[in-house]
């Protein structure tokens, strides 16, 4: 199907959806085009595996370096290609079916061999637990898939920066546009998809999600910083890895408390969004300049925008507590109805007055009484080096 023919059979069928009128395309071109947007996410892990989301990302990455190895010619993927996440009754059967007494022999010696296991559940009763629950397959058949269930919990948090929880989800997805991703679906050529910096340990490196936002020499500095100031607001020094930047993935011991877990989190993602936006920007970047030079300055450039960020959410917040964000937006407060987006101040305490080494909180005495002002602590020499 033409890519243009596509897009406009697309827009034609949500603006008749939205309209509330009846559709008229065929049914074919609307399994084409519902198929294509309701595909799941790469990450899902399928129903019986024992992976963690930062083992199965790792191992998209490898797949998309082994096809540059595979086939150096650059070709678009289909469909079928790309790796999928299916249940245990869509899985394709090898071999020959069993017939049903054996099945039923089979299923009664292994319940007398485990006489204390509970009895099945019906499938009416597992269903309600959770819509990812295979109701077909037998009980045990699979762990809880509470990891995941975290991490996709967490990313559709209110309290993220859009901007940062998209580019999250994209993480976890695997789409973020980097040099494997664009060298397996065929916009890429091998050389195109390797690092473009010459400071990377090897010349050939490609540049895998993983590569990108951990191990480039460009982005490392900022990662480093990041550990670095944790360090120095709890005193535990988090491991920098796919597992703990990329996965959410967070030790025992690192967070004492919900707010500091909220304040982590946060302060993760303005360091992924700063190190995506430099990237960017050295992508885009048309001035001739030799890549050493390119690498730390997108460096510097990715380091300042993180401590940028951080320090515009610190003030963003402190207005939530002082004032109606939604009487400051210059419209009719009754188009803002909802969720109430006001900020205690013991909240704002314990999210980023941790040890007062974000920020503190002082009393300053005036003519019309006491006030309360916010004293930003954190800035490029203090509490850690930026550089």
């Amino acid at each position: 199907m033409d890519h243009r023919l596509y897009v406009t059979t697309l827009s034609k069928f949500d603006s008749r959806k939205r309209e509330g009128k009846p559709d008229k395309l065929g049914t074919a071109t609307q399994c084409m085009v519902l198929g294509t947007l309701t595909c799941q996410p790469r990450l899902l892990p399928s129903l019986g595996s024992d992976l963690t989301p930062a083992e199965v990302l790792q191992g998209v990455e490898s797949r998309w370096t082994a096809s540059m190895q595979a086939s150096p010619a650059s070709r678009a993927r289909l469909s079928s290609d790309m790796p999928t996440s299916q249940p245990a009754w869509m899985a394709l059967t090898r071999g020959h079916r069993q017939h049903w007494s054996q099945r039923q022999q089979q299923q009664q010696a292994q319940q007398q061999q485990q006489p204390s296991q509970q009895p099945n559940q019906p499938h009416s009763d597992r269903a309600t637990i959770h819509d990812t629950v295979d109701v077909l397959a037998p009980p045990g058949s699979h762990p809880q898939l509470s990891e995941w269930r975290r991490v996709w919990e967490l990313a559709s948090a209110a309290y993220f920066n859009r901007q940062h929880r998209v580019l999250w989800c994209r993480i976890l997805h695997g789409c973020v546009v980097c040099g494997a991703f664009s060298a397996y679906i065929g916009r890429a050529t091998v050389e195109q998809a390797c690092c473009p910096y010459a400071c990377c340990s090897s010349p050939a490196q490609p540049q895998t999600i993983s590569h990108m936002f951990l191990e480039c020499p460009m982005a490392a500095t900022v990662i480093s910083w990041l550990c670095r100031l944790w360090q120095a607001m709890t005193a535990h020094l988090p491991d920098a890895s796919v597992a703990t930047i990329l996965a959410a993935s967070t030790s025992e011991g690192q967070c004492a408390s919900d707010a500091l877990l909220q304040t982590w989190h946060r302060l993760r993602l303005a360091v992924l969004h700063s190190i995506w936006t430099a990237a960017r920007i050295a992508a885009s970047s048309t001035h001739a300049s030799s890549q050493a030079s390119q690498s730390s300055s997108q460096s510097h450039l990715a380091s300042r925008l993180a401590l940028k960020t951080v320090i515009s959410m610190i003030h963003h917040d402190w207005v939530k507590c002082n004032d109606d964000v939604r009487q400051l937006a210059g419209v009719c407060s009754s188009w803002l109805r909802g969720r109430d987006p006001s900020m205690t101040l013991e909240a704002f305490r314990n999210l980023w007055c941790h040890r007062d080494t974000l920020a503190s909180i002082h009393t300053a005495h005036t003519g019309t009484g006491d006030k309360l002002e916010l004293v930003v602590n954190l800035s490029d020499m203090v509490p850690v080096q930026l550089f």
